[in-house]
């Protein structure tokens, strides 16, 4: 028998990280090749990783919600070992692979100081790539190992400190002549934990950042803000949602959608040197998860009615939680509704979602006194934040369509009405 390693495929993509949501087998499953073994997640979307061998499942090396590097082997497994046997290396020769090699050459590397992990010890392109990052990770702590050396601190000080990565200047000494005992590295390990809590900038994180900073830089984003009153679709709200099954956001949505067949402008995307209408709506709900935004897209939302686009988000909305969210369940979005109303935010600036123009900000439903039909009234009042980018569409048109989701909101009955 021998181990194969289990990678994700670079079909997958070039991601720095993936993120294991479930595993399909159990150790000590057998597996057929192509069959699958589990699921990852890499910038939001879902994928299946089958088998590209056949045998038994000897080991997980990354478990449900861990998060593993694109060179990280996620499993491994047992396949029956081939009758034939490789030829033996002449004496002195290092089995590696020319990949390695050539990483090797560009790095001045002894591949004889390196340990392959491949078949029959061969070295790879990851083992190269390892013993790198081990060597530079050592240069690094040669300089703060000899400065440790000189602070005064018993040997027991000395070796939690190494264990623990323990600045020992940073350690203030309680033993004679200001020596620096094991207890005092302890009372340190414990008050630095107690003030520290860092969140890894990586995976889903890492990917928001990267795309809004996108964002910015290659549009011109400009914010519009008014006011809905939306006292006739809170009434409506409270006395029929629970039985529909039916939100606010429903309600948003259907508006923008209806709304975007009247303004095709803010439907569209900006290519090279044309703006494209698009002809679809297809449009996508913010979904808040621990680990950051995801936007799934209800596909032709204009073509649906308000129950229709309530049971394709709530579907929606519960994959996404789930983690199984489909690249196409991700992608092909026109126009995107974030709504914060629920976390009693009043307004923000919303960001693009290229190659989108358009974005919707939902604000809280407040009662408020206005002037009503001429008279002082309490009325419920919804704010509305529309960033645009500036390149494809102007202000007014922005403007217009703001105003017609508006009157939409205002006047709920049209949302009601089947398509």
């Amino acid at each position: 028998m021998r181990l194969v390693d289990i990678y994700v495929p670079e079909s997958i993509g070039q991601a720095e990280e993936y993120v294991v949501v479930t595993w399909l087998k159990r150790v000590g499953d057998p597996v057929q090749e192509g069959e699958l073994l589990l699921v990852v997640q890499v910038e939001k979307v879902a994928y299946d990783i089958p088998s590209p061998v056949s045998g038994t499942l000897a080991e997980i090396l990354v478990q449900q919600g861990e998060v593993a590097g694109r060179d990280q082997p996620l499993a491994r497994v047992a396949v029956e070992a081939e009758e034939t046997t490789p030829p033996a290396p002449s004496p002195g020769e290092v089995l590696a692979s020319p990949l390695a090699r050539r990483l090797a050459r560009e790095h001045n590397v002894d591949l004889r100081q390196v340990e392959g992990t491949g078949r029959d010890g061969r070295i790879t392109e990851r083992d190269v790539r390892r013993y790198l990052e081990q060597q530079q990770a050592a240069a690094s702590e040669a300089p703060a190992q000899q400065e440790a050396r000189d602070v005064r601190a018993s040997p027991a000080a000395k070796r939690l400190a190494r264990e623990h990565n323990v600045d020992l200047r940073e350690v203030k000494g309680t033993g004679r002549g200001g020596r620096i005992t094991e207890r005092d590295v302890l009372a340190y390990l414990e008050a630095r934990q107690a003030r520290e809590r860092t969140i890894p900038f990586a995976g889903m994180r890492a990917t928001i950042a990267r795309r809004m900073r996108e964002s910015l830089q290659s549009t011109a984003q400009v914010t519009l803000h008014t006011e809905a009153d939306v006292t006739e679709l809170v009434e409506w709200y409270q006395q029929h949602a629970s039985e529909h099954g039916i939100t606010y956001t429903d309600f948003i949505v259907r508006a923008c959608a209806l709304a975007l067949r009247e303004h095709p402008r803010l439907n569209a995307v900006l290519e090279a040197d044309h703006i494209r209408l698009l002809p679809e709506v297809h449009i996508g709900v913010a979904v808040a998860l621990d680990e950051g935004l995801v936007v799934p897209v209800i596909q032709n939302a204009d073509r649906k009615g308000l129950r229709a686009l309530a049971a394709a988000r709530r579907e929606l909305a519960e994959r996404a939680r789930a983690g199984r969210l489909t690249a196409e369940e991700m992608s092909g979005g026109t126009f995107t509704v974030t709504n914060l109303g629920m976390y009693e935010i009043d307004g923000f600036t919303p960001i693009l979602n290229p190659p989108e123009v358009a974005i919707l900000g939902v604000g809280r439903i407040v009662e408020k006194i206005v002037i009503h039909r001429g008279k002082v009234a309490q009325r419920s009042m919804m704010t509305l934040s529309l960033t645009f980018d500036h390149q494809v569409v102007d202000g007014a048109p922005a403007a217009a369509f703001l105003q017609t989701v508006k009157k939409h909101l205002e006047q709920p009955d049209v949302l009601l009405r089947e398509t």
